[in-house]
Order: structure tokens, then C-alpha cells, then sequence
């Protein structure tokens, strides 16, 4: 378990000298899971249907739902946030979602100015995506604070 790792041998790792190590165990370890999976297959296959089975009706017909009380811890959990926090997230996904429509708006604005015509139909949607950012940079920031 302790030989030294030969640095000449340019393949050599730690993981390939791990393996070479624990090979025989390794083996050995499978040889006997792959015996008692032969063995009692039929055992095994009957224990994993019963506990499907036996999952089945608990869930559906021995444990009762608490919806209840499921319903309740969550308001619990809910008061424990911070008043000021959910106005925060709520500005903080709108600030985001207007950015992502921004970068999208400006993408397809680059792209239809490098063409070497425009047609009808990039003209109008030309002026449409110009006019949705002069408004995104002009609406109010009440977000922020």
C-alpha cells in the first residue's frame, strides 16, 4: 500500500496506482454482490414490488395529506422574510427582465444596421425596437431607491 510512486514512468498517477492496489478487492467485492444478485433475484424482484406496492397505499390511502398544515408553516416561513425584501426582489427581477429586453432589442438592432439593405418588414421592426428602448431608458426608475 505504501510503494513509492515511480516519477520515471511518465503514466503513472495516483488514481492508476489506487486501481492497481485495490484491483483484487474490487473484484472479489463484485464477485460476491454478482453471486447473491444470481442467488435471490427472485427474492429481490418480489421485495422491490412489495415496496412499491406498500408505498402506493400508504400514500394514497393510509397517510393523510396536512395541507392544512402545510399551508400554515408556509405563512409562517413567509413572515419571517423581511417586509422591504420582497419589494427589493420584485424590483430586482423587473430591473433584470428590462435589461434581457434591452441587450435583446439592441442584438437585433446591430444586426439589421449591418445589412447592406433593409427590407420593409426590418424597417418597421427597426423603428418599433427604437422606440422600445428610448422608452425602457426613459421610463421612471421607481424601482431603485
Amino acid at each position: 500500500m505504501f510503494r513509492k510512486i515511480p516519477s520515471k514512468v511518465k503514466d503513472t498517477t495516483v488514481f492508476r496506482e489506487f486501481k492497481n492496489e485495490f484491483s483484487p478487492q474490487v473484484k472479489a467485492f463484485e464477485c460476491m454482490t454478482k453471486a447473491f444478485l444470481d442467488r435471490h433475484s427472485k427474492l429481490i424482484f418480489c421485495s422491490m414490488i412489495l415496496v412499491i406496492v406498500a408505498s402506493f397505499v400508504l400514500t394514497f390511502f393510509v397517510i393523510e395529506p396536512t395541507s392544512s398544515n402545510q399551508s400554515e408553516s408556509l405563512k409562517n416561513e413567509m413572515k419571517t422574510i423581511p417586509e422591504g425584501l420582497g419589494e427589493e426582489l420584485s424590483a430586482f427581477q423587473n430591473l433584470s427582465s428590462r435589461a434581457i429586453k434591452m441587450a435583446e432589442l439592441k442584438t437585433e438592432i446591430e444586426r439589421i444596421i449591418g445589412q447592406d439593405s433593409i427590407s420593409k418588414e426590418d424597417s418597421a421592426y427597426l423603428e418599433k425596437a427604437i422606440e422600445q428602448l428610448q422608452y425602457f431608458n426613459n421610463q421612471p426608475k421607481e424601482d431603485e431607491h
